[in-house]
């Protein structure tokens, strides 16, 4: 068996990548307020490509019957030119009519064996079409966007992170430059994050309150909880406490609250379970 790849002509040539990213600016109206959405899109005009071959691959083999020499072939696939470029080199990506694995089983060769044997010959000419693509102005817009989209995405992310709030909300107020566009939403951002913060910090502050006056209130009773007779009702009160610890540790476990320092309400509620027993 042996591998051949022959060049054949092309059908349909597939359109070049687009010249710029542009901001595209979406207008919206809810509950009678105004808003906008900074997001992006391609341009209509993309680079002119030329002509090229698309790669026939195939393979091989010659057999004898009845003291004749015949030959057989069977087709892999046909990949073009640009599809190299643009969806990669996988043979197995460009197989119609069937599957990969099909054509490993039709021909009775181990996989990385046919494999081997068709990436021999496929390799360089795969190697020539993204050499010569580099030298072109269309590749070079395609990194610019790949640049403009990476940098973009962590923009978001850190602004995300920082607010603790939705890629939404970026969008409303940058656009995919980085270039802010809507000031006052991102004056709203912020706020609505201040005001978010001190919220949760009132609320922690009142929780520990609480359960600092609970604990020094449980200090005062305990003794005649669980020191002193009438055990069974005492023992019907432990259980009682029991699931009142359960559910109070589990809300206020760190892996309940993450960004939130439960560590107070924790080392409150161990020491209760201490000192209950339970």
């Amino acid at each position: 068996m042996y591998c051949v790849i022959q060049q054949v002509e092309i059908k349909k040539l597939p359109k070049g990548e687009p010249k710029r990213i542009e901001t595209h600016e979406t207008t919206w109206t809810m509950n009678g307020v105004n808003g906008s959405t900074y997001g992006y899109r391609y341009s209509d005009d993309c680079f002119d490509r030329q002509i090229r071959k698309a790669y026939r691959i195939s393979i091989h083999e010659s057999y004898r019957e009845g003291g004749k020499v015949r030959k057989k072939q069977t087709v892999i696939c046909t990949i073009g030119y640009y599809s190299i470029i643009d969806w990669g080199s996988w043979i197995g990506d460009y197989i119609t009519g069937s599957r990969w694995e099909d054509k490993v089983e039709a021909l009775g060769l181990p996989e990385e064996e046919l494999t081997d044997m068709i990436y021999k010959k496929f390799q360089p000419i795969i190697d020539q079409v993204e050499a010569e693509f580099q030298q072109t102005e269309e590749y070079k817009a395609r990194e610019e966007h790949r640049r403009i989209l990476k940098e973009h995405q962590q923009r978001v992310d850190e602004f995300t992170e920082i607010y603790d709030t939705s890629r939404n909300e970026y969008d409303h107020c940058y656009d995919v430059y980085g270039k802010l566009r809507n000031p006052e939403q991102l004056k709203k951002v912020k706020a609505d994050y201040k005001a978010r913060q001190e919220y949760e910090r009132r609320s922690q502050k009142q929780s520990r309150s609480y359960y600092e006056n609970f604990y020094s209130n449980y200090n005062r009773s305990s003794s005649n909880s669980f020191g002193s007779a009438g055990g069974q009702r005492n023992e019907e009160n432990k259980s009682t406490l029991k699931q009142f610890y359960r559910t109070l540790s589990k809300a206020y476990h760190p892996d309940s609250n993450p960004g939130k320092d439960t560590s107070e309400e924790m080392k409150l509620l161990n020491q209760i379970k201490i000192d209950w027993g339970l």
